[in-house]
Parts: C-alpha cells; sequence; structure tokens
C-alpha cells in the first residue's frame, strides 16, 4: 500500500513542477498579417514571415520593424522596450488589380445551377438504407458464426457465409451511393 501512495505523491508533484514550467509561460512575441506571408524586417533585416512567434535576439532598443508583402502598403512600428508584442496588420493593395479580401470576392450564396432533388433523396435513401443493412447483415453473420462454434450446425455456418456476402455487397452499396450523393450535391 505504501508504494502505491508514494507514486500518486509522485505524479501529482511531477505534473505540478512540469505545468509551472511549460513552454506556454515563455513570452513570444506575434505578429501575423492579411494577407499572410508577409516579410517582417527589423532594420534591413529580415526576422522572419507572417504569422510569426519570436523571443527578441538582443537587448538593444527601440527596434523598427517593417511589415511589407510586394504589391501591399508597407506598415512600420517601432518597439521601444523589450516589451511582449502581438500585432495584427491589414495589408492594403496598392494595384486596383490585386484584391483586398480575397476569400470574400464573388463569393455566392448559392449554387451556380439548381440542384435535381430526385436524385439527392435516392442516394440519401440508397446510403442509409445500405448502412443500415450491411449493419444488420453483418450482426446475423457475427451470430451465425457464434452459434456455429458453439453447435457444430454446417447451417449456421452456411447462413454466416450468406449473411457476410450481403454485409459486404452492402457496403459498397454504402460507398456507391454515398458516391453519388457528393456527386449530385456538389458537382456543377
Amino acid at each position: 500500500m505504501k508504494p502505491v501512495i508514494f507514486l500518486i505523491i509522485l505524479l501529482i508533484s511531477s505534473s505540478l513542477y512540469t505545468q509551472s514550467n511549460d513552454s506556454a509561460a515563455i513570452n513570444y512575441n506575434f505578429i501575423d498579417s492579411y494577407p499572410q506571408n508577409a516579410g517582417i524586417l527589423s532594420g534591413n533585416e529580415i526576422i522572419g514571415y507572417t504569422p510569426l512567434y519570436f523571443m527578441w535576439q538582443d537587448s538593444i532598443f527601440p527596434k523598427t520593424l517593417k511589415v511589407s508583402l510586394k504589391g501591399y502598403s508597407e506598415e512600420t512600428f517601432t518597439v521601444q522596450t523589450q516589451e511582449k508584442i502581438s500585432r495584427k496588420f491589414i495589408l492594403n493593395p496598392l494595384k486596383p488589380g490585386l484584391i483586398n479580401d480575397p476569400v470574400k470576392e464573388n463569393k455566392q450564396l448559392y449554387f451556380k445551377t439548381p440542384r435535381k432533388l430526385l436524385p439527392i433523396v435516392v442516394s440519401s435513401v440508397i446510403t442509409a438504407a445500405s448502412g443500415i443493412g450491411s449493419f444488420y447483415f453483418k450482426s446475423l453473420a457475427s451470430d451465425n458464426k457464434k452459434e456455429y462454434e458453439l453447435s457444430g450446425d454446417p447451417a449456421a455456418l452456411d447462413n454466416q457465409k450468406k449473411y457476410d456476402l450481403l454485409g459486404g455487397i452492402s457496403i459498397v452499396a454504402l460507398q456507391l451511393g454515398f458516391g453519388a450523393l457528393m456527386y449530385f450535391l456538389f458537382i456543377d
């Protein structure tokens, strides 16, 4: 009993120690931009690309940092002390051809063509029915296998093989039905 209590105390104390020295407690600086992959320069030296987690390599301050990406406006800011930074910059395009928010540009709420309801419903029903059927037939095959192992009845073995085959066919039908459902739902 004493070794068990000792192990529990040891585990609890080691977990408390590791949590206090966790890497998440380190004060990393964070700079991000939209769009991402913008270069971050300290003076003329590039220190990384957004999104960037970093720590100061020296203690010389103030530092002027630039966030720049080709075709977008450059952002500049000055850090006075060795403070923790967490900033996000939204870079504006310099040319009219670049878009400010590529995710929302030309975004539509509806599909280009209306969906045909009948193929979607039929493939959904086939998918659901074959999924239920595959579970049912595999359960029957398992029950017949147990019966054969207990009694040695050859009819139970034949039933197991029959239900395994039907279960396999149902699984194939499930996959085909699901593929058809995805096709009719998402292909324009």
